[in-house]
């Protein structure tokens, strides 16, 4: 029987090592990926672990929210490197945490961090649903330790059904060098030989853009009406595709699974 992904080339905004769960669901249904780095993450100095752990414990928040598997684990290979990773897990646990999705869920558990919510729908919507439909929310606390590249989306949403939120700056993302990866992905791309192009993260869309700029000039949109499939991750991801007039779905589970199930059904009829 042939797989539903034969001879099928996808694209994941992600650098191999951080897009293993999606090439072995590729290659399970005999496909091949093409894994592109397209952000670096340069955490903050150190000391924001003792900033983190010392905020805690002065304004007791009730939640800590975790948006991404990454926050989770740049906080806690900056305590390693200060040797406060007790401290960041007796912190964390005296609060009720939150993940936005099981992958950070489970990045969360494998650190010893006792993990009370994860929304319906993993996705700050999804998080900002979970607590509009809380009783009692209004005066709660919150801290939410992430990226500096974040939007303020979750800070207002959160702050209008009138909790008290606290933002934590753990790390930035910059763009990626070019390497040999993309000039692969282009000659494909202009072969129009890529299937489905997988964006993973607002950030993505935008420093995606930035490297093929630099590669293909202003051609990128035109380029990218070959694909058949350009999925989204989650509605922000979308939105910044929309920016650009980029014709994009978006996965109904916003998880990597769920981008590549959407690529597997639209693949299949092509």
């Amino acid at each position: 029987m042939t797989a539903s992904l034969d001879n099928k080339i996808l694209a994941i905004t992600r650098k191999e090592p951080d897009a293993q769960e999606f090439i072995q669901l590729v290659s399970s249904e005999g496909g091949k990926t093409i894994s592109l780095p397209v952000i670096d993450i340069e955490p903050k100095n150190p000391k924001v672990v003792d900033e983190f752990i010392n905020t805690v414990k002065e304004k007791r928040f009730d939640y800590c929210a975790f948006m991404s598997s990454q926050a989770v684990e740049v906080l806690f290979n900056l305590a390693r490197r200060i040797y406060k990773t007790g401290e960041i897990i007796s912190a964390l646990n005296s609060r009720t945490i939150v993940a936005i999705g099981p992958r950070t869920r489970l990045s969360l558990i494998k650190h010893g961090i006792d993990v009370k919510i994860v929304p319906e729908k993993y996705s700050s919507e999804g998080l900002i649903e979970h607590f509009s439909k809380m009783d009692f929310v209004k005066g709660k606390s919150i801290i939410i330790p992430r990226s500096e590249a974040s939007k303020k989306f979750v800070l207002k949403a959160l702050s209008d059904l009138g909790m008290s939120v606290d933002e934590l700056f753990l790390y930035n993302v910059l763009t990626s060098n070019i390497d040999s990866s993309w000039r692969d992905f282009t000659s494909l791309l202009k072969q129009k030989k890529v299937d489905a192009l997988i964006f993973t993260s607002a950030s993505t869309v935008r420093s995606f853009f930035e490297i093929m700029q630099r590669l293909t000039g202003s051609n990128t949109n035109s380029l990218l009406n070959s694909v058949n499939a350009i999925i989204s991750i989650g509605p922000f991801t979308n939105g910044e595709l929309g920016k650009r007039n980029i014709r994009s779905l978006e996965a109904k589970e916003h998880t990597i699974r769920g981008t590549f199930e959407l690529a597997k059904i639209i693949l299949r009829e092509k």
